[in-house]
């Protein structure tokens, strides 16, 4: 237990600040905690933008510097995520690692939640199709005792069976609750449809399948097969001296450096193969309005279209919006996105659709009148959006750490993220129309789209897809 220890910090880095900002996808807010008029001048020192260590097991440690700052974000990285895991285990992933930072041989529950409320920090986790996390974000005077309390809860958890049976008791609500409500229930059928048969199909939720299936002695099963040095790598971003890096690096070595490597291999993912059949699900909640997903296939992110396909999609929205919700009045909502992780698929989402026998030839419609001789008026103002969206994540020391862990998972390198606007601005009209005509023109002329409608019994037969 590190107690009081301070990784031997220089005194120029032990002061109390005064913040106040939102973090964490949980909207946590940190309070004042100190006053800024005790805090001395830190002496300037040239510290690289990226540093990388390694563990004596291999697990690499990337620091992310965040200059000026005074919160320190921590991720470990597991590899493999759902996709490791069979669908008849759905949401494990993501229960095992909640369930680990409830507590452990040295914190319990009640005492960990009663410091993140003195200490305005956060424990969080969370499991993805291709990798999960699991972390903390803190003030950095306090970066020693939480790291304390969270390397003990990842190493050995206490894994209550109360607090297990409590969480299974909320999870069989929550699929109640996503089977009533028609975005749940599109939610549901788009997985089984589109994923079906794929890696993808295992869910970071629990489903109704896997639910059954489900007991702590797999949780601690699971728990054993993520604490493998192969499968982990760590992150961590904060305004760091090279002193302070090399003294934490020393802590990290302490609690994981002694994690065993087991063998491990990450899953295949396969491309997603899109059909073309109309899947239509009966909810009577959703009354007279219905929730359609349109499934067509997209570039993976890696890919050298993927940038103008995204660019393209944003044509495509304003077309959406101006005929098919303006003019039309047949939707309250209607826009392009993705779903899944390395390998994707392209999504029309449309939200609460009133107009259902015509809202097909409506979108096809508004798809065939893209017009490639206009590109170059707009090109500038969607790549100047674009690159707002990808930097805009990068205002809060959380989300700069999503953006360096979503490099290194998907383009192998911690500060990709960084040179993506550079790529976004050499995309000229040309590669956004060649996109159009490859991954969207299909939709209305080739009728190359899986869709899936959810409505009222009543209303089903009305839809012209």
């Amino acid at each position: 237990m590190l107690k009081n220890k301070v990784f031997k910090y220089k005194k120029t880095l032990l002061a109390g600040v005064v913040f106040a900002l939102s973090c964490l996808s949980s909207g946590l807010l940190l309070s004042s905690c100190g006053s800024t008029d005790k805090i001395p001048v830190v002496e300037e020192e040239t510290v690289e933008d990226f540093t990388v260590r390694n563990l004596s097991n291999g697990i690499p440690v990337v620091f992310k510097q965040n200059r000026g700052s005074k919160i320190v974000v921590l991720r470990l990285i597991f590899e493999g995520g759902c996709s490791s895991l069979d669908k008849s285990v759905s949401g494990i992933e993501n229960l095992t690692l909640d369930l680990a930072l409830q507590g452990s041989a040295d914190y319990s529950y009640e005492k960990i939640q009663q410091l993140e409320y003195e200490k305005s920090f956060s424990l969080s986790a969370e499991s993805g199709k291709d990798y999960s996390t699991a972390g903390f974000i803190c003030i950095q005077r306090d970066l020693a005792e939480v790291f304390d309390i969270f390397a003990g809860c990842m190493i050995s958890p206490t894994f209550s069976e109360e607090e297990f049976k409590r969480r299974m008791t909320e999870e069989a609500d929550s699929i109640s609750r996503k089977k009533a409500d028609p975005s749940g229930a599109l939610g549901i059928a788009m997985t089984k449809t589109v994923f079906k048969d794929h890696p993808y199909a295992t869910t970071a939720s629990i489903t109704e399948d896997s639910y059954k299936n489900i007991n702590m002695n797999l949780v601690r099963g699971l728990h054993q097969s993520l604490m493998n040095a192969l499968r982990i790598k760590i992150v961590v971003v904060g305004n760091f001296s090279n002193s302070l890096i090399d003294d934490f690096t020393g802590e990290l070595e302490s609690r994981f450096g002694g994690i065993s490597r087991k063998a491990f291999s990450l899953p295949k993912i396969p491309k997603i193969s899109v059909g073309q059949e109309t899947v239509k699900v009966a909810n009577e909640q959703a009354g007279d309005t219905g929730y359609i997903a349109g499934i067509f296939e997209c570039p993976s992110k890696d890919s050298d279209d993927y940038i103008p396909f995204a660019i393209a999609s944003m044509y495509i929205d304003d077309l959406f919006f101006s005929q098919v919700r303006e003019q039309a009045g047949a939707v309250y909502s209607i826009n392009t996105g993705v779903i899944g992780g390395k390998e994707m698929a392209g999504v029309i989402s449309v939200y609460r659709a009133s107009a259902k026998n015509q809202l097909k030839s409506l979108i096809c419609g508004a798809i065939s009148s893209f017009d490639a001789s206009l590109v170059e008026k707009k090109l500038d103002q969607y790549k100047n959006k674009y690159i707002s969206m990808i930097f805009n994540a990068s205002q809060t020391a959380s989300g700069l750490a999503a953006n360096v862990v979503s490099s290194m998972e998907y383009f192998g390198s911690e500060s990709a993220y960084m040179h993506r606007a550079e790529k976004i601005r050499m995309v000229d009209a040309q590669q956004v129309v060649a996109a159009y005509k490859k991954y969207f023109e299909p939709l209305a002329t080739e009728n190359a789209a899986c869709w899936i409608v959810v409505d009222s019994e009543k209303n089903l037969k009305e839809y012209d897809f």
